[in-house]
C-alpha cells in the first residue's frame, strides 16, 4: 500500500438511518459515515482493509443472503492486495465463498461459535487460489 502512516481513510456505511448521526457525532476525525447499502458508496479498489461482521438474518428471519451480498461487495471495494477480515458464526461456513469471491484465505481463529478469516484480494482474478473445502 502506498499510503503514508496515519493517512487511513475509513467508511462506516449502514443501511439503517438511525446509526448514522450517532456515528458521525462520535467520529469527527476523518471517518466518512453515511447511509448506504453495503459498499455502494465506496469507489472500486478504495479499501486496503475491510472489517466485516455480517448479519445472518433479515429482521427475525434467518437468511444468509445479506452476508453473501456484503462479501461480494468487498471484492469490488478492496484494492489489489487489500485484506478482508471477517468474523461469522462458525456453522455458517463462509470460507468457500470468501475464497471464491475475494481470494487467498487463511483462518485466523475458530471455536465452536465463531470463525475469523483473513482474505487477500489478488492483483487480478487469475491469481486467486483454488477454493478449499474446509471452513
Amino acid at each position: 500500500m502506498d499510503r503514508k502512516p496515519g493517512s487511513a481513510r475509513l467508511a462506516g456505511p449502514d443501511l439503517a438511518a438511525s446509526p448514522v448521526p450517532a456515528a458521525s457525532a462520535a467520529a469527527r476525525a476523518g471517518v466518512c459515515v453515511h447511509r448506504a447499502d453495503a459498499l455502494e458508496a465506496v469507489p472500486d479498489g478504495w479499501a486496503d482493509l475491510i472489517l466485516l461482521n455480517p448479519p445472518f438474518h433479515t429482521g427475525a428471519t434467518v437468511h444468509a443472503g445479506v452476508a453473501h451480498r456484503l462479501i461480494a461487495a468487498c471484492e469490488r471495494a478492496l484494492a489489489p492486495g487489500g485484506e478482508l477480515r471477517i468474523v461469522f458464526n462458525s456453522h455458517l461456513g463462509y470460507r468457500h465463498l470468501v475464497e471464491q469471491v475475494v481470494g487467498q484465505t487463511r483462518q485466523v481463529a475458530r471455536d465452536r461459535t465463531f470463525t475469523v478469516l483473513a482474505a487477500t484480494r489478488a492483483a487480478n482474478h487469475s491469481e486467486r487460489s483454488a477454493p478449499k473445502t474446509s471452513t
